[in-house]
């Protein structure tokens, strides 16, 4: 970022710029492509699927230990997006929260509350000192008997907003016009559909053909609301459909 008048204003994150802005905050952002990976989540009629890049950096690491994919309560899962250690404690806080609610009021904490909570702690990191803003920001998925299937995007500033489906990441703009044109002409997705729609916005986004190695999926429905990952195989299943679709 260019100095000029804004010098030494990014050097403590409770300093406004003569501009009003805070740079710590915005660095924070930056810091969400520093992974260099893509997600995406849409929702459908009673569905909502989430789907993320997975790079392993090296062919010694095991693949299996490297995810995006975080459940936070057998409910509610997260992708997140960023850089790996602040994304790891923004998952085991979200856990956290969940399980205190849980164990103060005898019953599950919705996503929307998670939600809410995960954004106020976020902002409160933007304006003390002690605590640096984390670099990465959260996708999260569940389904709501009342409401049907729900997406949240909490990101660093400690903004958090309910999705009819959104992209997030390097290649998060390119998503997200892909699935305006989308939903401009149908909302009400079956199952296949709403994941289809995930993988192949994940694909034209990235402007590659994605393989089941490559991507990570998860799921929540009306018939069963826990969340989980889909199979390598029923990743393959979709990814072909969208082959022979085309």
């Amino acid at each position: 970022m260019s100095r000029g008048s804004s010098a030494g204003f990014d050097r403590h994150i409770t300093i406004f710029s003569p501009e009003g802005r805070v740079y710590q905050v915005e660095y924070a952002f930056k810091a969400i492509n520093s992974t260099n990976l893509t997600a995406v989540a849409v929702k459908g009629g009673e569905t909502a699927c989430v789907a993320v890049q997975k790079r392993v950096p090296d062919k010694l690491v095991v693949a299996n230990s490297v995810t995006s994919v975080h459940t936070l309560t057998p409910n509610i899962g997260a992708v997140m997006v960023g850089m790996i250690p602040d994304s790891k404690f923004q998952v085991k806080r979200a856990q956290l929260e969940a399980a205190k609610w849980k164990y103060q009021n005898g019953c599950d904490m919705t996503a929307d509350q998670l939600a809410r909570r995960m954004a106020d702690i976020n902002q409160f990191y933007t304006q003390n000192a002690e605590m640096r803003s984390l670099g990465c920001a959260m996708l999260m998925i569940a389904y709501d008997e009342e409401t049907g299937p729900q997406i949240y995007r909490i990101d660093p500033a400690g903004y958090f907003r309910g999705m009819r489906a959104v992209g997030l990441g390097v290649k998060q703009q390119a998503a997200n016009s892909f699935l305006e044109k989308k939903f401009k002409k149908k909302s009400d997705f079956t199952y296949d559909e709403t994941v289809q729609l995930a993988l192949e916005c994940l694909q034209s986004a990235l402007g590659v053909d994605l393989k089941s190695g490559e991507v990570e999926v998860a799921v929540v429905t009306k018939s069963d609301t826990s969340f989980r990952k889909l199979a390598d195989e029923a990743v393959d299943f979709h990814l072909n459909a969208i082959a022979e679709r085309d």
